[in-house]
């Protein structure tokens, strides 16, 4: 499998498959790179197909917006998103090992930044007008931190998905 960082410069993609269904794939132009639905229509909890892995993204808490990602069948959280920031326009990805990632949610045209610990952008998420939602990806330099977590996108289309649901009032 190749690592998020050989995209580098590539235009990547995450749009929705169906209008009738809550699944998503990211793709570059010539392949499918992993995909993110929801098991029953209104779960708010998400499943992550991809990354030679299956994950799932679920809430831990009712009382704090935190996110747990879990293995396939484990009961424990390996990994949490948790939200930050006066209206939760940011976030942070705590990884394994004690590594993170900061998120910084945006309106508009930039709907989501990755950034490292050191404050370097690594991953911009860009809306593209269409009757599916969709954003365009681009890596903006290679990470080991990504490349060994390229999960960390679709927790973060699984954000920009609950802020776009909140917003439309839905």
């Amino acid at each position: 499998m190749k690592k998020l960082s050989d995209y580098l410069g590539e235009e990547l993609s995450i749009a929705r498959v169906s209008v009738f269904k809550r699944e998503f794939e990211f793709r570059s132009s010539n392949e499918l790179i992993a995909k993110i639905y929801f098991p029953k229509f209104f779960s708010l909890s998400a499943i992550i197909e991809g990354f030679e892995d299956k994950l799932e993204i679920k809430s831990t808490s009712f009382w704090r917006s935190e996110l747990g990602i879990f293995k396939s069948g484990y009961e424990m959280p390996f990994a949490k998103y948790t939200s930050a920031g006066f209206w939760k326009t940011k976030g942070l990805i705590e990884l394994p090992k004690g590594e993170q990632l900061n998120l910084k949610f945006g309106v508009f045209k930039r709907s989501c930044e990755i950034y490292s610990l050191s404050d370097e952008l690594l991953i911009l998420f860009q809306n593209k007008f269409s009757f599916k939602d969709k954003n365009v990806i681009t890596i903006q330099q290679r990470s080991e931190v990504i490349d060994q977590y390229p999960w960390v996108i679709m927790v973060a289309w699984y954000k920009i998905l609950q802020r776009n649901r909140r917003n439309s009032g839905a």
